[in-house]
């Protein structure tokens, strides 16, 4: 079976890119160079392995407990002396694998303490894309798209007495959920399940995370479309976060919000900022997956993550995409983790 992942694995990470890529081999090569070196001038005695043993015992201790507020079928849990002698949290994913970038955050920046107070922009946004959104299918407003609108900094400032106090109000004056209307499976402003007993703690930890990440969206609502480079955004990230650990973790964490705010056709903002790697359609979905299995990637998750990309992307959903991008992203963390331990090829 491991022969048959590690397999896989070589076959998505090598084969042939079936669409345009932008990020050339030179270019990942500097890439993985910057990003090696951050991390080896901010954690000088660390190792791969102790980068991994402490992501993935934050993501079973500190994140793990309030996940399951919000289900997303990721598959299955394993028991934890399971999980510790496999390295695998669940199988293919545990939940809490979602959620991998809050505890890059957290091994840099435990309290998440930012530079400055600012509002949290990002949940402000959040609550007006779904709020807009629910309005929308009910036919109390027009169909909309907040990249093209003007005034979005302004529309985001307005909600954010909303999310004041690390809350999400789902709930009209009448203690009634708001929601789409007539409809069997109606959507509705509330993210997560209110009935787990855990769905508090999960909406105020989350918009603790939105709140951290809100001083690299308020920069990035300021770029030109397609202007933010990888290396820009790493490079910006760092500056404002001061730890290359955690910027890696912010960027994966605002992209896979981006991608999975409501609809991404027209609630989609802030990764139509970054630069294209490759050429697609999805602009929010391909930059999602590459930070994402950046992140996987970096901490040696690369076998599996890299076999489930193949079967389930390549040969299930022939999201031929997708699948670049997730080989693209694991060729780039490998050659991260390379200069990591190699850092002289990087100086020559």
């Amino acid at each position: 079976m491991k022969s048959f992942l590690i397999l896989l694995a070589l076959t998505v990470s090598y084969s042939a890119m079936a669409v345009e890529v932008y990020f050339t081999k030179d270019r990942m090569d500097r890439f993985a160079c910057q990003v090696a070196l951050s991390i080896k001038d901010s954690y000088p005695k660390h190792s791969l392995r102790q980068f991994r043993g402490k992501i993935l015992n934050l993501l079973r201790t500190e994140i793990n407990p309030w996940v399951d507020a919000n289900p997303i079928p990721a598959g299955i849990s394993l028991p934890d002396f399971v999980s510790k002698l496999t390295g695998f949290p669940g199988f293919p994913m545990d939940r809490s694998e979602y959620w991998l970038p809050n505890a890059f955050i957290l091994m840099g920046n435990p309290k998440l303490e930012l530079k400055a107070p600012v509002g949290n922009y990002w949940e402000a946004f959040m609550h007006l894309a779904r709020s807009r959104h629910v309005a929308f299918l009910n036919g109390e407003a027009p169909a909309f798209n907040l990249r093209n609108e003007e005034n979005l900094l302004q529309q985001i400032e307005s909600h954010l007495p909303a999310v004041a106090n690390y809350a999400f109000p789902y709930l009209d004056d009448k203690g009634l959920p708001i929601e789409q209307k007539n409809v069997k499976k109606p959507f509705t402003l509330v993210i997560g399940n209110p009935k787990h007993k855990k769905f508090d703690e999960f909406v105020v930890e989350a918009s603790k995370y939105n709140e951290f990440a809100s001083p690299l969206v308020l920069w990035l609502l300021e770029q030109e479309n397609f202007s933010v480079s990888p290396e820009k955004m790493f490079s910006k990230t760092l500056e404002m976060y001061g730890d290359p650990i955690v910027a890696l973790g912010v960027i994966a964490w605002i992209t896979s919000g981006d991608a999975l705010m409501v609809n991404r056709g027209n609630s989609s903002v802030i990764t139509y900022k970054f630069e294209k790697i490759v050429e697609g359609s999805d602009v929010p979905g391909l930059q999602y997956h590459f930070w994402g299995y950046l992140t996987q990637g970096f901490i040696g998750n690369k076998l599996k993550v890299g076999a489930l990309a193949y079967i389930y992307e390549k040969l299930y959903q022939k999201d031929i995409e997708d699948w670049t991008i997730d080989a693209l992203s694991l060729k780039t963390s490998t050659r991260i983790r390379s200069a990591f331990k190699h850092p002289e090829k990087c100086l020559n």
